[in-house]
């Protein structure tokens, strides 16, 4: 049975303790926060679970083998590397740091205590990524493919809209695209950024449109907002067809929500509905895979050493985006 603590106690971490604690293998036996309403509530929730108020004291307390850390990203660096410095293995909320020279601190940490650092790229495990993800790397969309993706609201504030905390939504949320891209074209060369500022109040970029560049000639292409409402466009664009999100013009399935559902339309028009696989939660089965890591039965899937190349296309976005400018991306 694999003892697990939980690093941070907020809403990620909560999502987080909720997966873990639903799987088989493994115990949620303790939890680290330094707020003693996080830790209040968390007490509630796992009764017996023991409590500490900093990652140093859960970490040293003896009662973990591995440790679930969610506190916020401008954090994530000096939390794991208290743990891995400890041979402790952790998963870690994306972005796995705020920067790619932390990120490579903490890859060498690991290799260095004989333990491993994974990150909760959840998308990887995400049945209905993973189904579109099957249908791009089939070939039936052809070559090369562009992957466009809009968006537009008021995001979640606090520390995700302070530069060096949370890097604001081309760093902090985005990242999510960045690595299943790079999970599906292989390793990012180049990117082309231009961000404007909507909300002056927060030290973040807060609004920004790019495009990363792949070798194979395949393309990402991101606009978000995190300061302004609007519409939003997700699809996959190949020579042979392309994907979007959703049941496309055919009916709604009766079987599932349709939101679980992709529609792949060809050439000619004829549209084929791309149906998720049945398969666990993202979650439950992120914290499975990570258990699986621990006992050491799998190669990670989502490793810090493949992790960091999405922070390196989030720096190079955010380096590039004020003067309009290209920037290589670098994470060696």
């Amino acid at each position: 049975m694999i003892r697990v603590g939980s690093i941070g106690l907020g809403g990620m971490g909560s999502h987080q303790a909720r997966a873990f604690n639903g799987v088989e293998g493994c115990k949620l036996v303790a939890g680290a926060d330094p707020s003693p309403e996080m830790r209040a509530r968390f007490a509630e929730t796992y009764p017996g679970a023991k409590l500490f108020d900093s990652t140093e004291a859960i970490v040293n307390s003896g009662e973990v083998d591995a440790v679930v850390i969610a506190v916020p990203t401008g954090l994530h660096c000096a939390a794991a590397m208290t743990a891995l410095d400890a041979g402790i293995p952790v998963l870690v909320e994306k972005p796995m740091a705020r920067t790619v020279e932390e990120c490579r601190r903490l890859n060498e940490a690991a290799d260095r205590n004989n333990t491993f650092i994974m990150v909760a790229h959840c998308r990887r495990f995400d049945p209905h990524w993973k189904s579109w993800g099957a249908y791009v790397a089939s070939g039936q969309l052809g070559s090369p493919i562009l992957w466009r993706n809009a968006m537009a609201g008021f995001g979640p504030g606090r520390w995700y809209m302070d530069h060096d905390m949370g890097g604001g939504p081309l760093m902090d949320g985005a990242v999510h695209n960045y690595d299943f891209a790079n999970f599906l074209f292989g390793d990012p060369e180049s990117v082309l950024s231009s961000s404007i500022d909507l909300e002056p109040e927060s030290s973040a970029l807060d609004t920004c449109s790019a495009i990363v560049r792949y070798g194979n000639g395949n393309q990402l292409l991101m606009s978000w907002s995190w300061a302004a409402r609007g519409n939003g466009l997700h699809d996959i664009i190949g020579p042979k067809g392309f994907i979007q999100f959703g049941t496309g013009d055919l009916p709604d399935p009766e079987d599932a929500d349709p939101h679980q559902y992709c529609c792949f339309t060809d050439r000619e028009g004829e549209q084929t509905l791309i149906k998720a696989k049945s398969e666990p939660d993202m979650y439950a089965f992120q914290a499975e895979h990570f258990l699986s890591c621990v006992r050491g039965d799998v190669t990670c899937l989502s490793p810090g050493t493949e992790a960091i190349k999405a922070i390196a296309v989030a720096d190079a976005i955010l380096q590039a985006g004020p003067g309009g400018e290209a920037r290589e991306v670098v994470w060696t």
